[in-house]
């Protein structure tokens, strides 16, 4: 069966496109869950018939919104990581990339309800994680003992602190070096098995 292409939208409605989804990200990193459609369409400068012709409803618009920011940051850092010939910098770009998103976009997951929404995007994400783990555990450069399992744990503890770390802005990185020290092997603590599931 053929499936049509996607339509190509003309250069002023790609424009209202573009408009919608900061418009989207500004309202969401002030109103969060509480943010709605209408003022989103005023900011963008759009009428709301114009924001709904493109987007049927806020989780669509949420959808749109991390999904670009997917493709601008993390993308690219996974590409980066994957291709490193220090694996220590790879597991780096790796955390620094989702950490990067989570505290710019903290709002839009607030307004998406939680993560959840976007596990195929995760799916990617640590199925990329695990290569860079795994080349920088070959290198005994990250211990050992920690499995692939401890990553969506160990990065969801991480993003929690760019709630915490005192506003927009990058505090989360003194959490980020904590961590990497405990992942360096030298002097570390044998760990209990991972818990399944």
């Amino acid at each position: 069966m053929n499936v049509p292409a996607p339509r190509r939208l003309r250069a002023d409605a790609a424009r209202n496109v573009d408009r919608i989804v900061l418009a989207a990200r500004e309202v969401f990193a002030v109103a969060g869950a509480e943010a709605q459609l209408d003022d989103i369409a005023r900011r963008a400068g759009v009428s709301e018939a114009t924001l709904y012709r493109h987007f049927a409803n806020k989780e669509q618009l949420i959808n749109t919104v991390v999904r670009q920011r997917f493709a601008d940051v993390v993308e690219p850092a996974i590409q980066r990581a994957l291709g490193d010939e220090d694996p220590w910098q790879a597991v780096v770009t790796m955390l620094e990339a989702a950490l990067t998103v989570a505290a710019e976009e903290s709002g839009t997951f607030a307004a998406a309800g939680g993560p959840g929404m976007f596990l195929e995007l995760a799916t990617r994400y640590f199925d990329a994680f695990t290569v860079v783990l795994r080349r920088a555990q070959d290198a005994r450069l990250v211990r050992a003992d920690l499995a692939p399992e401890d990553l969506p744990r160990l990065t969801t503890m991480l993003i929690s602190t760019t709630h915490v770390a005192g506003g927009p802005g990058e505090g989360w990185r003194r959490y980020l070096m904590l961590l990497l020290d405990a992942l360096r092997p030298a002097a570390a603590t044998p760990l209990p098995p991972p818990n399944p599931g």
